[in-house]
Formats: C-alpha cells, structure tokens, sequence
C-alpha cells in the first residue's frame, strides 16, 4: 500500500491515496501517518465554512455580482483574518458601502475575526501548565496561519487572570450559610497569600477569599475577615474555626467572631511543630503516639493520653513539650463538641485548604519570575484557586453537618453561661 500524499493549497488540504488492497482499509495506520496533517485538514475546513458564510452574507446584503437592485455595493477587497484553533489565519474580505455613504461589515467576519476563543484558549493551556514560551508549539498546525508572539500570550493571560481575580474578590457571599471556616497561607515569590476556604451546611466547600501580604499576620488576617463580612457573609451564628496555630491568625478570629467560634488546631501542624524539637529518630513514635490520642472519641480519654505525651516529651526536650501544651485543648476541639467521627476526619487538619494550594501550585509552577508592587501573584492566585474550587466535591459526611450546627450552638450557650457567671 502506497502511503497518502497531502496537497496542501493556500485555503484547503487535499488528500491523495494511492492504491489500496482490496478488502482492507487500515485506518488506525492512516491516521497515524497523517498525525497533524488531519489537523490542518479540519482547520482548513473550518476556514472554508467561515469563507461560505461571509460570502452568503456579502449576497443577501450586496445581492449578485453586477447586480443594481440593493442600497449595498460591493467595494473592492482587503487583507483581513479569522482566528482558528488559537492563531490568524490571513483571508481577503469583502468591502461594502451603502449607496448614501458609510460602512457595512459583515457581521459573520466580526464574529470570525474575534480573539475571545484564542484568549480563552491561552488561558486554559497555561493554567494547564503549558509555558509562554513553549505555547507556540501546542497550538494547531493552521495553513497560513502566523505564530502567537510571547507578548500577545502575556497579555492574554493578564486580562484573563484579572477576570478572574476579580470574580473570585467581588462575588456576594451572601448566600452561603458557613458553619466552618479554615484559613491558611501560601507562600507565592516574596508574598505571603491568606486563604480562607468555607464550607456550608449542605458539605460543599467554597473559597471565600484572600489577602496579600508579606507575613501572616494579625492586620493581614483581620483585613480577609472584614472584607468577607463587607461582601455579606453571615457571621452571626456559631462557626467552627480550623487554623494552623498562628497567633496572628487567633487573636484575628477572636476579635471578629468573639464568643460565636469554636477553634480547633490542625493536628499535622502541630505534629510537626513538635517534630521541629526533636531528634530524627524520634518523630515516627511521638507522631504516631499524638495521632493515636486525636484519635480516640471520648473527650477525657483522648485528654489524659495527650497528657501522657506532654509528659514523655518532657524526659527528652522540654520544648517539644512545651509546644505540644501551647493550644492542647484547642487540639482537643472536636472530642470536646462530640463531633461525628465522619466529620473529625475533615475537621481535624487544614487539608480541605492544603488541597487547593497543591492545584494552584500546579497552575502556577512554570512562573519563573514574580515582581514586587505588582498584583501577580494575586492574579495567579484566583486562577489557581478558582480553577481548583471547579473540582471541588461535597465532603462525606455531609449528612452530619446538621449534627455540627447542633454542637455548635450548644457550645455558644455554654459559653455565654460561664461569661455570665463570671460576671456574676
């Protein structure tokens, strides 16, 4: 069997089969032979359907050629483009004026000759993790097509990424009834970006919002806040509040939502808090030894078994001691409420938030370069969340958020009787 030729011309892609053996028609090595060349053929296909429904416009406005009877005429040619599969594609289009005098465009080339689906299409690929510098290489093989500059390519992505920043800093969040809240930070170039990540009483998760700074702390956190309750999220019911232990990140909480949070600290935090204190060989026993004590279900069990561990600690460094005591109730949150034990396992680290982070480090890994007094990382930064929050599904467990909505209003009372009676 000869192998198919391709006749490429200036506006189609012919194709030329030599003979075949009678009874056997092997696509799957055709197809393959062709590779790319198929591409340009559909591309160059396309070319002529848009090419037809100019030209059938330019008659039902101009009518014929030669022909007198509308108040269009047709004026001469110019050099023109439509955008297919991401780049130009250089066509001749027809001019036409109206008999008294003005411009008609053909509404179909308008259409044609927009770049809303190339700019669409930049956006998707490198948030994908396609390069600026290797995009040129993913696009299309288009007859007469000319390549995508890197410039274009930036400042495609710059408008995009600015959609959707202020997409995900602007929506209402008035209609969300959050009943936990964790906040977290990532590290982007010199900034350090806090997250807060909500989930509501139907299991579903959302990104709430985030703030800029260079550290995470207390003024950065508080801002968040404020500017969620400034785009109306409800905070005049009990939360639970799930943080990594930062003291700038506490006082913040305690001073927006006051006696209607319940914090409870990330256990993998502060399993490696306490690592930090100790030597190598000791990490897996005292890990395990914590998890094993977060684990248990009743409140007092679990309490005197982390009790035990401070004292153990306390024989080998005197810190990690010291650091697994600082926020041990805190720890200890989800026994104390009597949370389901189909929600600890959700509640009792920041990895709903952590997962999002590892998306939008995905997205954002082939930006080599960040700079200063610039709002990039945030651009990258909705990107990479909005992206991540699209994949997001409903926590199992679910069904039990209605028992946590229950604990928490619980645990607001108790908290409003003891005030009283120390007011007493």
């Amino acid at each position: 069997m000869s192998v198919p030729k391709v006749d490429k011309e200036k506006t189609q892609v012919k194709l030329v089969f030599g003979e075949i053996e009678a009874g056997q028609f092997p696509l799957d090595r055709l197809m393959e032979e062709m590779h790319l060349e198929f591409h340009a053929f559909a591309t160059s296909a396309g070319v002529l359907v848009m090419k037809a429904l100019m030209e059938a416009e330019e008659k039902h406005l101009a009518g014929e050629p030669q022909s007198h009877e509308t108040e269009v005429n047709r004026w001469g040619k110019q050099p023109g483009s439509v955008m297919v599969g991401g780049q130009k594609v250089v066509i001749d289009r027809q001019r036409l004026r109206k008999r008294s005098g003005g411009e008609v465009v053909l509404s179909s080339y308008q259409r044609f000759h927009a770049n809303d689906a190339r700019a669409q299409a930049v956006y998707e690929r490198l948030v994908s993790g396609v390069s600026c510098r290797d995009y040129e290489r993913t696009v299309e093989a288009v007859t007469d097509g000319y390549g995508i500059s890197k410039s274009v390519v930036n400042r495609e992505m710059v408008q995009a990424t600015t959609k959707d920043l202020q997409v995900l800093c602007e929506r209402d969040l008035s209609q969300l009834d959050i009943l936990v809240l964790m906040v977290d930070g990532i590290r982007v170039g010199q900034s350090m970006i806090v997250v807060a990540l909500g989930l509501d009483n139907t299991g579903r998760k959302h990104i709430l919002g985030f703030r800029e700074g260079s550290t995470e702390n207390a003024r950065v956190c508080l801002d968040l806040l404020h500017d969620l309750k400034r785009r109306q999220l409800k905070t005049d019911h009990p939360m639970l509040a799930v943080i990594d232990g930062s003291k700038a990140l506490r006082s913040a909480i305690d001073e927006f939502l006051g006696d209607q949070v319940a914090v409870a600290r990330c256990h993998q935090h502060k399993i490696k808090n306490v690592k930090d204190y100790l030597p190598k060989e000791y990490h897996a026993e005292y890990a395990r030894k914590m998890t094993a004590a977060w684990a248990m279900t009743e409140y007092e069990t679990a309490r005197r078994a982390l009790a035990g561990v401070v004292k153990d600690l306390g024989r080998i460094n005197i810190q990690a001691a010291a650091s697994l005591e600082e926020g041990f109730e805190e720890t200890l949150t989800l026994q104390r409420l009597s949370v389901p034990p189909v929600l600890r396992v959700h509640l009792e680290t920041t990895n709903l938030i952590e997962s999002p982070f590892d998306h939008t480090r995905r997205v954002m890994r082939n930006v080599k370069r960040w700079r200063p007094n610039t709002n990039q990382a945030a651009r990258w930064i909705a990107s990479g969340l909005l992206q991540a929050e699209r994949r997001m599904r409903r926590i199992n467990g679910y069904r039990s958020m209605s028992v946590l909505r229950s604990l928490l209003e619980a645990e607001a009372v108790r908290k409003s009787g003891m005030q009283q009676t120390n007011a007493a």
